[in-house]
């Protein structure tokens, strides 16, 4: 069922026609944190399609070097919408996420989202809705009675905090951020991550960007502990 839904995706954003705008972004993520037990490498595909106002994304994550689970570990779909409120441009969106963090468990996140890029500052608030699960493999082996197999979490925040030293469609910048959110990912409010990214357009549809990530976890304990990084390189190509 997960395949099939990750294949309906990808069907929706490449099965494009002329007056519609498409695009692809590639890149992989090199890094350690304090469960990782070493250098972690993933690797993740995102597409999108947009028809007007109206955008979809969907994509799918890679572990290629992980102690807990390599091959595919997650997959997403976000739908959006841009509006105009008072002549201040936003973005609505609702999302859903899978994930295997390990061979045995599964983590679902949706929700929704509203999002705003002006000038130099982008900013993003919404909330998630999220599902921890055992595998039907794991609930057999250990004999888990089925209906202590899920754990439901409601009404977590998600939120993004950017500042960018360049307008947007510059032909490169240099930006910092302090979030919760990733691709397919949505840490708990108390463990933000701090973000340094650039950009370089390499030519008009192709942009090659950097991104660094240091995650602090207990924020709001007395003591502030360190609990990972990861380095992120990759392209993103606007087809037409």
């Amino acid at each position: 069922m997960n395949y099939r839904i990750l294949l309906l995706g990808f069907i929706l954003v490449y099965n494009i026609d002329l007056l519609a705008q498409s695009g692809l972004s590639v890149y992989t993520d090199l890094g350690r944190n304090n469960v990782s037990q070493g250098i972690f490498i993933k690797s993740a595909t995102i597409g999108y399609y947009k028809v007007g106002k109206v955008k979809m994304e969907t994509g799918f994550q890679i572990n290629l070097k992980d102690s807990k689970k390599n091959g595919i570990s997650g997959y997403g779909i976000i739908l959006s919408r841009k509006l105009i409120i008072k002549g201040i441009p936003f973005e609505l969106k609702g999302f859903f996420v899978r994930t295997t963090p390990s061979a045995i468990l599964c983590e679902t996140n949706w929700g929704p989202l509203l999002k705003l890029r002006h000038n130099h500052f982008g900013i993003e608030v919404g909330t998630n809705f999220r599902t921890y699960s055992i595998n039907d493999q794991a609930i057999s082996e250990y004999k888990v009675d089925k209906n202590a197999s899920k754990v439901h979490e409601v009404y977590n925040l998600m939120y993004s905090f950017s500042y960018y030293l360049k307008p947007t469609d510059e032909s490169w910048n240099v930006g910092l951020s302090v979030t919760n959110i990733d691709h397919f990912i949505i840490n708990q409010e108390t463990n933000p991550v701090f973000n340094l990214y650039g950009i370089y357009k390499l030519n008009s549809p192709v942009c090659f960007f950097v991104q660094t990530c240091y995650k602090y976890a207990g924020v709001t304990n007395l003591e502030l502990n360190h609990f990972g990084f990861f380095v992120r390189t990759g392209i993103l190509w606007n087809i037409h």
